[in-house]
């Protein structure tokens, strides 16, 4: 018997009297999403690879809040299917994408390979979670930037948290595009 090709069942777990969600797997969905005022829209045809939250500065202005959580895809699963956001480099080693006509961000993309996690390269692309047509997709992995992290924001999770400071792979791609830069 094949499976409804939808990710998110809910079901009675008589045991508990509860419900579990059940995550399936994504790989015959096409994920779909798009802004706020619904200029740009997009579809993802693969499976999420990964999933975080950032409370760095960068990531609170760039969102407009305390902290952004995106989820990782191949760049090749991204197809544009209503218009295309503009794109912003906020640093050399990162490109952040958002609608032109309402400024909801959509996506950014490392323009280098930081090596952690290793979802942080140019060949993939993190959407951003509140875009997507059915956010709840996955859970996070981990937070990022939790220097950053405001004090009324508690995660009582028990993910992996890491400073920016602490990111080796962060470290070298910044110091490595210092290097590259030409002085005028």
């Amino acid at each position: 018997m094949a499976l409804p090709r939808c990710r998110i069942f809910n079901r009675q777990v008589s045991a508990i009297g509860t419900y579990a969600r059940i995550l399936l797997p994504v790989t015959e969905t096409v994920i779909t999403g798009g802004c706020l005022c619904g200029a740009v829209r997009y579809e993802l045809n693969g499976p999420p690879i990964d999933m975080g939250t950032c409370h760095c500065r960068n990531c609170q202005r760039w969102s407009g809040s305390a902290f952004h959580s995106a989820v990782a895809f191949a760049l090749t699963d991204l197809r544009f299917t209503k218009n295309e956001p503009l794109r912003y480099q906020s640093s050399s080693i990162m490109e952040r994408s958002f609608c032109p006509d309402c400024g909801s961000p959509l996506a950014f993309r490392y323009l280098v390979s930081i090596e952690d996690p290793p979802t942080a390269n140019p060949e993939t692309v993190w959407i951003s979670v509140g875009s997507l047509d059915e956010p709840e997709i996955r859970s996070p992995d981990w937070h990022f930037g939790v220097e950053g992290q405001l004090s009324w924001v508690n995660f009582d999770d028990g993910l992996p948290r890491t400073r920016c400071d602490e990111s080796v792979g962060l470290e070298k791609a910044y110091a490595s595009q210092e290097d590259n830069q030409v002085d005028n």
